[in-house]
């Protein structure tokens, strides 16, 4: 296991014998974790690339790393896009956090009816980036070899209506109506797909327009256990659960 992670944002200069990294990286490695010459050190791309090898430079705002080894790990069988309903407070960091974790492919925050936050728009350039920071710093601490995308909120119902059902993936949305199946069972009802689709609602959950917004939309209405889950309990949950049933699937 390499001593040190970093990542490889696109200022960061790459040849096949090295890689410069560019100066927030390059001070988070020497001024931060105090990295020493010939230390090795882990560099993800964020597109599925391992550059493994150690320290040859210790410039903090351009350290050098000496490549010694390329690994190309391949792309998820499964691609999960997340539609989360903003939630207050610094639960949308959070929900990043772990959805990175657990390997999303990709973060559509959405507006709701019944959603307390808005983001007024030219703040949003400002969050998403904050959040695009969020999924690196996550991918560093887990070692993911894949980033997601994490991209700008829009409405749910704008959502629905530039994404029609193709049939080609699986749609899934967190419910509280009466008459929802269990996740496990929508899971073992088809062959998984490659692309799945999971929508988690705000605090106040969806609005029974948006349901049937969503029905119309062939996601399915599953419950997450007995108990009410926080959104960002709901969005962990329903992405762990996916992935354990894919790998089981799998296997």
């Amino acid at each position: 296991m390499a001593q040190y992670r970093s990542f490889i944002f696109p200022d960061a200069i790459v040849t096949e014998s090295s890689v410069t990294l560019e100066k927030r990286e390059s001070h988070h490695l020497v001024k931060v974790f105090r990295a020493r010459v010939g230390e090795s050190v882990e560099l993800l791309d964020g597109k599925g690339k391992r550059y493994l090898g150690s320290v040859k430079g210790l410039d903090a705002r351009a350290a050098v790393i000496k490549v010694e080894k390329v690994v190309e790990v391949p792309a998820p069988r499964h691609q999960v896009t997340l539609l989360q309903a903003l939630p207050k407070a610094k639960a949308m960091d959070l929900i990043i956090k772990s959805a990175t974790e657990i390997g999303v492919a990709a973060i559509q925050p959405i507006y709701t009816s019944q959603s307390e936050v808005h983001i007024p728009e030219e703040r949003i350039a400002g969050k998403v980036d904050k959040w695009a920071t969020t999924t690196v710093e996550a991918s560093k601490q887990c070692g993911l070899p894949f980033l997601p995308v994490v991209l700008p909120p829009v409405g749910m119902l704008d959502w629905l209506k530039s994404h029609p059902a193709d049939g080609g993936e699986l749609r899934i949305v967190a419910s509280l109506e009466a008459g929802s199946r269990l996740l496990l069972d929508a899971l073992a009802a088809a062959e998984l797909p490659k692309r799945i689709v999971l929508a988690v609602g705000p605090e106040g959950d969806f609005s029974p327009r948006e349901y049937e917004a969503l029905s119309q939309a062939k996601f399915v209405p599953v419950r997450l256990g007995d108990n009410v889950l926080r959104a960002e309990t709901a969005a962990a949950y329903m992405l762990s659960v996916i992935d354990q049933f894919a790998h089981s699937s799998a296997g």
